[in-house]
């Protein structure tokens, strides 16, 4: 007991026997190698946490990649451009080559003009080409022009509006009371033809505007007769 009551005394006034340093310094070392290995495990486990959760995140990324791709299609390149068919680029030029397609197929064709902007190519189209004056009858020799303009016309899938256009005249006699119904009937008369030849029933429609879309004035017979027209409208 006296012993026992000698060496706490010591280790309480901080001095130690050789032994007890001895016993003092093993015990520490253990300690820092324990607590150096019990580091060491955390890091492995530390590391491997982050490793799977980047596997799973490039796991994930490429099941998005893979669907988006399923879901476009593969990127083919056209004149430069990827995934032509939802491309801005390629509905441009496939509205450019229509255009010049309908310029080269009429340009031997008079009192016919094409008109393009970003939005539509309309195939203007005079009274004299298509009907005698008064008359929503198709006249017999406009059908070759009338021909070459559905086979263009079939090579796309655009919308076509179909627009009839008088001057500013009353109709006198005749079977039409108005401008209204002569225009409309004059728009109507075309598309049933195009469709006669194979243009898609459900990409055209017809209307009627009378005198209220003028472009030239009706004071003059020159303006009447740029009045008196048929538009052929492909919408891009």
């Amino acid at each position: 007991m006296n012993n026992l009551y000698e060496k706490y005394k010591n280790m309480y006034k901080g001095t130690f026997s050789n032994n007890d340093k001895n016993r003092l310094n093993r015990w520490v070392i253990s300690y820092a190698d324990f607590v150096t290995v019990l580091v060491a495990v955390f890091m492995v486990l530390w590391i491997g946490s982050n490793l799977n959760i980047s596997d799973n995140m490039s796991d994930k990324k490429i099941v998005q990649n893979t669907q988006k791709q399923e879901q476009t299609g593969p990127n083919h390149l056209i004149d430069g451009v990827k995934n032509p068919s939802d491309s801005k680029e390629i509905k441009i030029i496939e509205f450019e080559k229509t255009a010049s397609d309908l310029n080269i197929a009429l340009k031997d064709k008079k009192q016919t003009q094409i008109i393009k902007n970003d939005a539509k190519i309309t195939i203007r189209l005079s009274e004299g080409v298509l009907f005698d004056e008064g008359s929503a009858i198709i006249k017999a020799d406009s059908a070759q022009t009338l021909d070459i303009l559905a086979d263009e016309l079939k090579k796309n899938n655009k919308q076509i509006q179909i627009e009839g256009h008088s001057d500013n005249l009353p109709v006198v006699g005749g079977k039409y009371s108005s401008n209204w119904e002569l225009s409309s009937a004059r728009a109507i008369n075309i598309l049933n033809y195009l469709i006669s030849k194979g243009v898609d029933k459900t990409r055209l429609s017809a209307i009627g505007y009378a005198d209220n879309k003028p472009v030239a004035q009706n004071n003059t017979e020159e303006g009447r007769s740029k009045n008196r027209r048929v538009d052929i409208v492909i919408i891009n």
